[in-house]
């Protein structure tokens, strides 16, 4: 069995993904990859997850936080430079969870931390979450990759990891809300490089990894990898993959009460009804139908409204609801 280490210095997560996968459709039938890696400020979706039923994307969006959709399952989690992902790659014959995890538990008992896989998904100590983990496979090749809670914010985690108030009625796979926990609060000497280092040093031992550490930059990053990464940076993407879902936008203004329903499917709008006491003379059906085929964002809603209402402050007010709402 052949053996491969890659270390990322990028930190942006549709160029680590990209990587990743550029990893698992590359790799040979006898190598074991194991690949770490970094993302700042971001909020990783599963691949069938809602991302307006995940998190509040708007203050998301404010406040310079990052989202992308991967192409594995589980749930969504937040991650910046205090997270450190660990992704195993190999042929789903020597693909071997038993093993994988062994080498980052390896690496956490050199800090006299001792944790434990909590179903198939968690790593957890004294009941308490630090790494959430998913899987995909890619033709006959296996991807198990995880997170490891370091240093993270975990006040970013309700913060952003919320929905807004927003009446949704939605397929697709919700998360799991964990009590979770930072490896640094249990052992302050914790530091992401020495993290690393260690995670090598369990890989070397258990998988007998002699080779050098392939470090990736922006500097050496492959084409076909930049190329890749701009499909995880595309909205259809991280938006319109959105399982198929309902949300009502409902708000009091002084002309009345107006309340938008909306089904989506792939993040377009594909039905729309109003309901209203509206006071000022206003035909609402146009924009029932003008909605239709509109993709879910604030600016393209507003384009819309412009275009069908005629009342200027109708227009006024909801092109602003609609922009603190999405």
């Amino acid at each position: 069995m052949k053996t491969k280490v890659v270390r990322s210095k990028i930190y942006h997560g549709p160029l680590n993904l990209a990587l990743e996968e550029d990893l698992l459709k590359k790799c040979d039938k006898d190598t074991v990859i194991l690949y770490l890696w970094q993302n700042d400020k971001t909020i990783v979706i599963g691949r069938h997850q809602n991302p307006y039923k995940e998190c509040d994307v708007k203050k998301m969006e404010a406040e310079g936080v990052n989202l992308v959709r991967r192409k594995s399952g589980g749930g969504a989690v937040y991650q910046d430079r205090g997270n450190l992902n660990f992704t195993f790659i190999s042929s789903k014959e020597n693909h071997d969870i038993t093993r994988q995890y062994k080498v980052v538990l390896k690496a956490l008992e050199g800090y006299g931390i001792h944790g434990e896989v909590s179903g198939r998904n968690d790593l957890t100590v004294d009941g308490r979450k630090f790494s959430g983990n998913a899987f995909m496979n890619h033709k006959d090749f296996q991807c198990h990759h995880g997170t490891l809670l370091m240093d993270v914010d975990l006040e970013a985690l309700p913060k952003y990891l919320t929905p807004s108030l927003l009446k949704i009625r939605a397929k697709g796979v919700d998360s799991v809300k964990s009590r979770v926990v930072n490896l640094r609060s249990l052992n302050e000497t914790i530091t992401t490089k020495d993290l690393s280092s260690k995670i090598v040093e369990a890989f070397k031992e258990e998988y007998h990894f002699t080779g050098e550490i392939e470090e990736i930059d922006s500097d050496n990053v492959s084409p076909e990898v930049l190329q890749e990464a701009k499909a995880y940076e595309n909205w259809t993407w991280n938006y319109g993959n959105t399982p198929s879902f309902d949300i009502a936008l409902e708000e009091k203004f002084p002309w009345g009460v107006f309340e938008l329903d909306l089904s989506t499917k792939n993040g377009i709008i594909n039905g729309a009804s109003v309901n209203t006491d509206c006071i000022l003379k206003e035909d609402f059906y146009p924009l029932t139908q003008d909605l239709v085929g509109t993709p879910l964002t604030a600016a393209e809603m507003e384009k819309v409204l412009s275009k069908s209402l005629t009342n200027p402050e109708i227009v006024r007010d909801l092109g602003s609801f609609v922009r603190d709402q999405l």
